[in-house]
């Protein structure tokens, strides 16, 4: 007898209708067409010279060979069964979790549309997500509390796995009533000589690419500095002051009361994503990669 006869598709069959009594009761189980159980039940009884079935008053009846048979090969089937169906959670999440950290400027839009691209391809999958700073991302990723982090601007992190995924760029909002509203454009170079500039700390990605721009200030009466990227815009408003952001907090931005003024020529920074693993070895933290890709290409 040729061993390899001996299918684990022809196991599964001959189970399933030993179980059920009927060809079409195994072919709905299986999720297969009546001939092909038939088929496998033909090949396997022509593989080991055995007859496994008999019809019986209209009912399919097993022979004694076929009750050794299954008592042999049933943990074959149910092996496979489980096998089928951890595979297939794998492929939905179920018993997989992802934890994602974000920079906030990212929260705005891209972030949340790659996630629901996550949820659409693996809808059992537990998220968990959080916005940071870029260096509470780092640590966070050398301590294992999350799966994947999104940074922007200047951020250096050699001990982990990074791959650029995108560009942003800065650009100046500013008062519906300042002189520099309704400005086409600003060049970096004019960004040097503002007094009323709002500042960024040099600490954060975003600051440190504005150095080679702007003067160190030092500090005095009138001076303002923001540490978060989310709270320029309102400032600018309430102060009548301007400052600096992304285009990403900028883009969200539902507010006549404060203008955005491009800066020309781009100063552009990149958007990392950081693992402490490479991303291949991880399907869900890939699939998020790949979704935040497709995003920051249109935005």
């Amino acid at each position: 007898m040729d061993r390899r006869a001996i299918t684990l598709q022809r196991l599964q069959a001959f189970c399933a209708v030993y179980e059920r009594g009927s060809f079409s009761a195994a072919a709905r189980v299986l999720a297969v067409s009546q001939p092909t159980i038939s088929k496998h039940l033909r090949d396997l009884e022509a593989a080991l010279k055995l007859s496994l079935f008999v019809l019986e008053g209209g009912r399919v009846s097993p022979t004694s060979e076929a009750d050794w048979l299954y008592s042999e090969s049933r943990f074959i089937s149910d092996g496979l069964q489980s096998l089928t169906n951890r595979i297939s959670g794998l492929r939905t999440g179920a018993e997989q979790r992802l934890s994602v950290a974000c920079i906030g400027l990212l929260m705005h839009r891209t972030v949340p549309q790659a996630l629901a691209d996550l949820r659409a391809e693996m809808p059992e999958i537990e998220l968990g997500v959080s916005v940071r700073p870029a260096l509470e991302q780092l640590a966070a990723l050398r301590s294992g509390q999350i799966d994947i982090g999104f940074c922007g601007g200047l951020v250096e992190a050699p001990d982990l796995h990074r791959c650029t995924i995108g560009q942003g760029h800065l650009v100046l909002l500013v008062p519906a009533d300042h002189p520099l509203a309704g400005r086409a454009a600003i060049s970096p170079d004019e960004l040097t000589g503002l007094p009323d500039l709002i500042q960024t700390p040099i600490d954060r990605p975003i600051g440190r690419l504005l150095t080679s721009y702007l003067n160190d200030p030092a500090p005095g009466l009138g001076k303002m500095t923001c540490y978060s990227l989310e709270g320029m815009a309102p400032l600018v408003k309430k102060t009548g002051m301007i400052g600096v952001v992304d285009s990403f907090t900028a883009a969200a931005l539902n507010d006549t009361k404060v203008q955005v003024v491009p800066v020309n020529p781009m100063i552009r920074f990149d958007i990392h994503v950081f693992t402490s693993r490479p991303l291949a070895r991880s399907r869900p933290a890939l699939m998020l990669t790949k979704a935040m890709k497709k995003w920051l290409a249109q935005d």
